[in-house]
Formats: C-alpha cells, sequence, structure tokens
C-alpha cells in the first residue's frame, strides 16, 4: 500500500497522518471541519476524492459518524483496497460497517486503540481484527506500533477494547473520586500512597482476592461502602462511584454462596 487517505484530521487523525507520512507514504487528508493540515498531507476536496485515491482508508472520527461515513465511501473504495476503522463505534456497528466495505470489493479492518493517542501518536498500541487486519498491521508496526492480530472477524478487536474499558475507564474514575475526597479530607498524600500501593506487587493475587474477597465479605462491604458515600456527601464530595461499589456488592450479596 503506498497511498494512505486518513478521514479525520482532528487530535488523533492528525497524528496518525504525521506518523504515516513520517514512515514514508504518501498520505491524503479530509475533514469536512476547518482543522489544520498536518506538514506532508495533501488534503482532498472530498471524502470521495480521498477514497478514490488511496489504497488503505483510514477513519479517525467519532464513533458516531463511523456507519455514516462507511456508506458515504463505500461506492468510491478501490476494489482490493483497505478500510481501516479505528473509531470506537461498536462490535455490532463494525460488522455492519465491514458488510458495506466488503460488498463494495473491499477488504476491512477493526482497529482498536489502546491508549491515550497524545502520549505516543501513530505508535500507540493497538488491537486489530478482520480480513484486512495483518496487512493493517503490516503499516502500523512501520508506524512503531505494538500490534496484536486477533483472529477474527471485524468486532472482534472492538470487543476487547470495550472489555479493557471496564476496567480502564471505571479505573480513572474511582481514582478520581478517592483523590478528590483526600484532597477534601485534607490527606491525600496518604491516599495517593493507598492507590498506588494497589497498583503494584502481584497482580494476578490482588484479581483473585478482589473477587473471592468481595464476594465472600459482600454484605459487610457494602454497609462500609454505604457509611462511605454517607462521609463523601459530608465532605461535599460526588460518590457515584462509590455508590455504584455499594450496589455491586448488594448485588453479589443476594447471590447464592
Amino acid at each position: 500500500m503506498r497511498v494512505i487517505g486518513i478521514i479525520g484530521l482532528g487530535e488523533a487523525g492528525s497524528l496518525y497522518a504525521r506518523g504515516a507520512v513520517e514512515a514514508g507514504y504518501e498520505v491524503r487528508g479530509f475533514d469536512p471541519a476547518p482543522t489544520p493540515t498536518p506538514e506532508g498531507v495533501q488534503r482532498a476536496a472530498s471524502l470521495a476524492d480521498l477514497v478514490a485515491a488511496s489504497d488503505l482508508v483510514i477513519v479517525l472520527t467519532g464513533a458516531a459518524l463511523s456507519a455514516r461515513i462507511a456508506a458515504d465511501a463505500a461506492p468510491h473504495l478501490r476494489a482490493g483496497a483497505v478500510y481501516a476503522d479505528f473509531t470506537t463505534a461498536s462490535p455490532d456497528v463494525m460488522v455492519d460497517v465491514a458488510a458495506l466495505v466488503e460488498k463494495a470489493g473491499a477488504r476491512f479492518a477493526d482497529v482498536a486503540i489502546l491508549g491515550p493517542v497524545p502520549t505516543k501518536g501513530a505508535a500507540t498500541e493497538t488491537i486489530v481484527s478482520g480480513t484486512a487486519a495483518g496487512d493493517v498491521a503490516e503499516v502500523l508496526r512501520r508506524f512503531g506500533a505494538d500490534v496484536e492480530v486477533i483472529e477474527g472477524p471485524a468486532g472482534a478487536a472492538t470487543s476487547r477494547k470495550l472489555l479493557r474499558s471496564v476496567l480502564m475507564k471505571s479505573l480513572a474514575a474511582i481514582v478520581i473520586e478517592a483523590l478528590e475526597a483526600g484532597r477534601a479530607a485534607g490527606c491525600e498524600p496518604w491516599v495517593r500512597a493507598q492507590i498506588a500501593a494497589q497498583l503494584s506487587g502481584d497482580a494476578e493475587a490482588k484479581m483473585d482476592r478482589y473477587e473471592t474477597g468481595s464476594r465472600k465479605h459482600a454484605v459487610r462491604r457494602a454497609h462500609e461502602m454505604e457509611s462511605v458515600v454517607d462521609y463523601l456527601g459530608s465532605l461535599g464530595v460526588a460518590s457515584e462511584m462509590s455508590d455504584a461499589s455499594r450496589r455491586v456488592l448488594e448485588r453479589l450479596g443476594e447471590q447464592p454462596a
């Protein structure tokens, strides 16, 4: 693949465009918004022009636009071209997009980005699945990325990312809540040390302990989290994550041992 077309020249799209240029590809970009054009990128006048000129089309827009962009792009795809959706659309949407692309005679890759793109740019870790997974993985490795190829259809990579997000986004939210509570109580350094201790050490043992301990002591811990919610309220700190933990523990406590 010689020509890479990138749809969406926002923060992530611009960084991937820069990575593609640095890797030696001819890069074209399209974005209807007045975003800056990265150096070395030829801006296309329309989505159709970009798609028709590209061997590999990369979509880096918001997930809500994924299906619509695929429908607009499909009639203009070259036979044998590759269409890679890097959005966070749901697995079901990825399946539908793959069907549109493959019906047009092109191949599809579902690409899940696993980290914040501003940190590593186009070298950010990814998971890839779909009929063109191998081809896209090869390109991403030229960008310097660590790529995991999933032997599965469109939607497989995105499903892994969403499963990971159960942890990553929830973990970030609970850390924010804990730090806010620590600041309000005047002991943020102590809370930071507690968080750091939990994020280090034997991860496998901790996972087992979290699961078995939470199930075994669910009723007691649910009452404890009720007290946490009350205390955070007295500090003027929002307690959405603590209250959600209380509800989970209550549900576990209602299950048979």
